[in-house]
């Protein structure tokens, strides 16, 4: 498949479709992990969306399969990682995603919202380690502009809160129909 390959790219000639991840899996099963990867490496081997995805769902969480799932990962595109993180059910996809969505947060906070931090805002902070104390004023900022519940709003019925709840309680138990 190598001397295809080779073949094709000399002479200019289109590749058909599928023929990286065919190739990549062939490669997977034949070779030695670390070998494996050094084609990666070295451009022999391009990891396809497909491949890596059915590599993903296909090998189970063993400690060499973890290690050869983590390696593909850090070689895959920024993009293309993003997308097969969901596909791993792994303690370390999950905390890439988090940080990603935190980070999307906290990016349309900021275009929402300048940020004018000085550190003399409370007595006594001292900003040891910037990105969380960033977080913390962000949080605290966002914190003081959230509603206290337990401040009494203008306008409420107590009576028709009160009821209210007690009749969705109700139907949620399946003592009373909707």
């Amino acid at each position: 498949m190598f001397r295809i390959l080779e073949s094709t790219q000399g002479l200019c000639l289109p590749l058909p479709p599928g023929y990286h991840t065919l190739f990549a899996v062939f490669a997977m099963r034949c070779l030695p992990h670390h070998t494996f990867l050094q084609y990666i490496d070295h451009g022999f081997l391009q990891l396809t969306e497909t491949f890596v995805s059915r590599l993903m769902t296909d090998l189970d969480n063993s400690d060499a399969n973890e290690r050869l799932k983590f390696s593909i990962l850090k070689r895959l595109p920024q993009d293309m990682e993003q997308r097969i993180y969901h596909m791993w059910d792994h303690p370390v996809s999950s905390a890439s995603i988090s940080r990603d969505y935190v980070r999307t947060l906290l990016e349309k906070h900021n275009k929402n919202k300048g940020f004018a931090f000085t550190g003399r805002d409370k007595p006594g902070f001292r900003p040891e380690f910037l990105p969380l104390t960033y977080l913390a004023k962000i949080l605290s900022d966002i914190e003081e502009q959230a509603l206290n519940p337990f401040e009494e709003q203008e306008n409420v019925d107590a009576k028709f809160v009160e009821e209210t709840a007690l009749k969705q309680t109700l139907i949620l138990l399946g003592f009373e129909k909707k």
